[in-house]
């Protein structure tokens, strides 16, 4: 692990310069400031932040990281959900809990450790990460107590939390072959999601074990956004009339892909079986009410919230857990 004492000597400094330096010091002046953080930012060192932390005592602090929150969408209700779980084990175990966003361009003009240095934060949970993001491989490499959800990330310090998005996407697809649909197309969100390539992974998966081949042609990408999937339906429709089923990896694309169905006269299940993923609130309430995998993000935050006070405390190191899903069949899947 790099050290102070790695940083100094590629640096051409004393140690005292560069502690001075990424503790914000005034009086290192400017050009040997910008050389010191340059050259910890390249051999990724990190401050031992929990020992820091515990000196300065603000160890009950855990920053709840949204990443990219200016696209996120509030119709879902999910990031509710997954603040609510937060705060209810943040809550019991005695921690409090801050809340920043950071946007690309954020992350491009200030490291991760050096953010959470400068606010102090002993622990985070980041959620809404890109693996384009300049995050996402900082956090692997940190030595700083995080959990990232939606993510495949491990390391001694950094956990991470999902769905089986892998299962659940092949079970949402396996129903749907179970009521004798052999032609599903697939809706997905962006490829720059992990839980877009796991999902995308079960489908193929559930094709392949009942003997169906894979077809790219009925597979687009929507950007997990309601507004795109209305856009997409017209094409869609008309250009793969044989579909006769669609696993949208999100509900509100699914929604969304409804909308303008029932503008075109397409009926949905007569003439098109859909299925969603998440299960957010407004798929009972959809016209027909929507059958989705469900997700219990309230639970997958608090075991998040859990997993990242084990870390801080030192009780267990970085390690990926999955949470259940269920199928739940609604109203919007006919039997052919």
């Amino acid at each position: 692990m790099v050290t102070i004492k790695d940083v100094a000597k590629a640096a051409k400094v004393s140690i005292t310069v560069v502690s001075k330096t990424l503790n914000g010091y005034p009086d290192v002046n400017e050009e040997t400031r910008r050389k010191v953080i340059k050259v910890a930012e390249e051999l990724n060192y990190t401050p031992n932040m929990l020992a820091k932390n515990l000196k300065q005592k603000v160890t009950n602090s855990i920053a709840l990281i949204f990443s990219n929150f200016e696209h996120a969408n509030g119709k879902d209700g999910v990031l509710f959900q997954i603040m609510s779980g937060i705060f209810a084990a943040a809550v019991e175990y005695k921690y409090e809990v801050v809340i920043y966003t950071r946007s690309l361009s954020d992350q491009q003009n200030k490291s991760y450790w050096r953010f959470c240095k400068d606010h102090k934060i002993s622990g985070a949970i980041v959620t809404g990460l890109k693996t384009t993001d300049p995050y996402f491989q900082e956090i692997v490499n940190s030595d700083f107590p995080c959990v990232v959800l939606d993510a495949d990330l491990v390391s001694e310090h950094t956990g991470s939390i999902s769905t089986d998005n892998v299962s659940a996407a092949k079970a949402a697809v396996e129903f749907l072959i179970s009521k004798n649909h052999r032609k599903i197309g697939m809706i997905n969100g962006h490829e720059f999601a992990v839980v877009s390539r796991k999902r995308l992974e079960g489908y193929k998966a559930a094709l392949e074990q009942h003997g169906i081949k894979y077809d790219p042609t009925i597979v687009m990408n929507s950007d997990y956004l309601e507004e795109s999937a209305y856009e997409l339906a017209d094409t869609y429709l008309q250009g793969h009339r044989d579909v006769t089923a669609i696993f949208f990896a999100s509900d509100l694309m699914a929604i969304g892909f409804m909308n303008r169905c029932r503008e075109v006269g397409v009926r949905i299940p007569e003439d098109i079986s859909i299925i969603g993923f998440d299960d957010i609130v407004l798929s009972s309430y959809t016209t027909p009410k929507l059958s989705t995998v469900r997700q219990n993000f309230h639970k997958l935050a608090y075991q998040a919230c859990k997993q990242v006070i084990d870390i801080l405390e030192g009780k267990e190191k970085g390690k990926h857990i999955m949470t259940p899903f269920k199928i739940v069949d609604r109203e919007t899947i006919k039997e052919l």
